[in-house]
């Protein structure tokens, strides 16, 4: 009998040792928890700061555009030079550095401040795909952009969405990235449907229920209406094999409208609410 009660003794000290230092190596996750959440809201308000600095800064790559005609001047020359050393390989050579200097050139644009959009990378059109465009519309692979919205949380506080559009086994899939929050992300397989989602949800944290519904404008809310963006897009000979597409709308796009419209516009948006 003494030696079950010695045994009991023993399990209990060893667990209650356990639990101290389970207890104590929890306190000391938490306490690195609240350190990097604290880090990473400090991240996010200067990265919302730098982003809205960089978007009211006009003449961004003024300083930096005339230096490009003369690169690609350069590599011209170099390609005319081997094409008369090479006089069999002359075209393919000269189509060769064509493509490239279009490449350099469209790359070094970017990021390219768009009124109140940032487009960083213009994507690539799969004319193979019908499900990448439309009638009236082109989606590229690989378009990313970042425009400030109202976070979905808190429509009250900026938040800096970032726009993807991704090749989804063979359908696009529409991103919207509000402030690198993964656990936020919308999603559909059209540009409206990922707007729609973000305004539903702005819209369920609003208590008055007898407002008028938020109407999805996706792809100007993506940027693809832009007529920058669609004039880059148009400059790409792949878009002449995108049987769908019949050309996009003239004036789709209005800037003074879009800064009227609170599906698209932050300020807007306030006024709205209030």
């Amino acid at each position: 009998m003494n030696v079950n009660k010695m045994d009991y003794k023993k399990k209990y000290a060893k667990l209650k040792s356990r639990v101290k230092n389970y207890v104590l190596e929890n306190a000391s996750i938490i306490d690195e928890v609240c350190y990097l959440q604290a880090e990473l809201t400090a991240a996010r308000a200067e990265r919302l700061t730098l982003i809205e600095k960089l978007m009211s800064y006009e003449g961004l790559d003024k300083g930096t555009i005339p230096q490009i005609p003369l690169l690609n001047e350069s590599r011209d020359l170099a390609s005319k030079h081997m094409g008369e050393k090479q006089h069999a390989a002359k075209k393919s050579t000269k189509a060769k550095s064509r493509d490239i200097s279009k490449t350099s050139q469209k790359s070094s644009m970017f990021p390219l401040k768009l009124h109140n959009i940032l487009i960083h990378s213009l994507g690539e059109i799969i004319p193979t795909n019908p499900n990448f465009h439309s009638a009236e519309w082109i989606y590229p692979v690989g378009f990313v952009a970042t425009r400030i919205y109202a976070h979905p949380r808190d429509p009250r506080k900026k938040c800096v969405f970032t726009c993807k559009i991704l090749n989804n086994a063979g359908v696009p899939q529409f991103q919207l990235i509000p402030d690198n929050d993964l656990d936020g992300v919308f999603f559909g397989e059209t540009a409206n449907v990922c707007h729609q989602e973000l305004l539903n949800t702005i819209q369920g944290s609003i208590k008055e229920s007898a407002r008028a519904p938020l109407v999805a404008k996706g792809e100007v809310f993506f940027g693809l209406s832009n007529p920058r963006v669609q004039s880059l897009l148009s400059s790409d000979p792949r878009i002449q094999q995108c049987v769908k597409f019949k050309g996009y709308i003239p004036d789709s796009t209005n800037a003074l409208s879009e800064i009227n419209d609170p599906t698209l516009s932050f300020a807007e948006l306030q006024s709205y609410l209030t």
